[in-house]
């Protein structure tokens, strides 16, 4: 993870809440915590990635879209959800275990128990067609969803030839070629890491 990937908060700095002398958003308390995966959890239907950046990046302000953008490559390549991967992250930077565990855990409480009652309907009514027509609704959505959230990542990547020729990769290796993530990932990400790394000593 890069210097700039996430504000680095001291222990001392992490036991106050006001702006620092940088003009960077106030440390989150636990609770803070709590409230925004909490929120996030809960309103993101359709996939929780675009909601969670909404709160973090433009409501929140505890990311740029950049350092956004540089946590979710991350966040993919740790094993578990990238949402809660998100959340586990910044809760520990900002308070510690605590804020991790309270982090996650917000994020969760809401979908798991909505998901517990709509199991329940879904076992009562799943064969319904309604059900069938309700679900088909769903997807478009969804899909734009995700596809909002891409075009706005697509912003922060570094400008050049190469970012576009590994976005162009990655796309026709998993979406066309099927080639597992995992490999993917461990061929493009070094190249990738390479080419910032010869960028930053040309600048």
């Amino acid at each position: 993870m890069t210097a700039h990937t996430i504000h680095e908060i001291s222990p001392a700095a992490a036991s106050s809440n006001e702006v620092n002398i940088c003009g960077a958003p106030p440390v989150p308390t636990s609770f803070a915590l709590f409230k925004a995966f909490f929120f996030i959890g809960l309103t993101g239907f359709g996939g929780v990635l675009p909601w969670a950046r909404r709160m973090l990046v433009e409501r929140l302000g505890w990311l740029t879209n950049r350092e956004f953008a540089e946590l979710l490559p991350l966040a993919q390549l740790l094993p578990g959800p990238n949402v809660a991967n998100i959340a586990t992250v910044l809760g520990r930077q900002y308070r510690g275990a605590k804020g991790a565990a309270m982090a996650v855990f917000g994020l969760y409480l809401a979908p798991t128990v909505i998901t517990i009652g709509i199991g329940y309907a879904y076992a009562r009514w799943g064969h319904a067609p309604i059900t069938a027509h309700l679900f088909a609704g769903l997807m478009p959505a969804a899909t734009g969803l995700v596809i909002a959230t891409v075009l706005k990542l697509v912003t922060s990547l570094p400008r050049g030839a190469a970012s576009i020729v590994l976005v162009a990769a990655t796309f026709i290796a998993i979406a066309i070629m099927k080639i597992p993530l995992l490999i993917v990932l461990a061929v493009l990400g070094p190249l990738g890491t390479l080419f910032m790394l010869r960028r930053a000593r040309k600048e």
